[in-house]
């Protein structure tokens, strides 16, 4: 997972959360072809959602001494359609507000676009 290693190179006490939400490339609805990327089915309830989350956690390696806090958004997607995140998105908040809102990904999931924001609007103003 990119987004974890940079939060390790990063070295800065801020805080890197995931909200998992629904599948982006289901194995039983919109995906690629294979199953490298679309193994795993629409979530029907939230004990499949958080499997899933067990998923993304050992695929990317994600530990405690990553210092990377996952949560799930509840299976009415609320989070989901509150931030706009499907299937991926990068945002910085701060005080309640939205500093920064990337482009929705994969395409537009831009960690150096993140990292410009982070060094220019957080991390010097510190």
């Amino acid at each position: 997972m990119k987004l974890a290693s940079y939060y390790q190179k990063l070295n800065y006490p801020i805080d890197f959360i995931i909200i998992y939400i629904r599948e982006a490339h289901a194995s039983d609805g919109w995906k690629f072809d294979g199953n490298e990327f679309s193994f795993i089915r629409n979530h029907r309830n939230i004990n499949e959602r958080l499997d899933a989350i067990r998923v993304l956690v050992e695929m990317a390696n994600i530990t405690k001494d990553t210092n990377i806090h996952i949560y799930s958004d509840i299976m009415n997607d609320i989070t989901n359609h509150l931030f706009r995140a499907w299937p991926e998105r990068l945002y910085v908040l701060h005080d309640e507000k939205i500093l920064y809102q990337g482009q929705r990904g994969p395409v537009g999931y831009s960690i150096p676009s993140l990292d410009y924001f982070l060094k220019k609007n957080v991390i010097l103003s510190n």
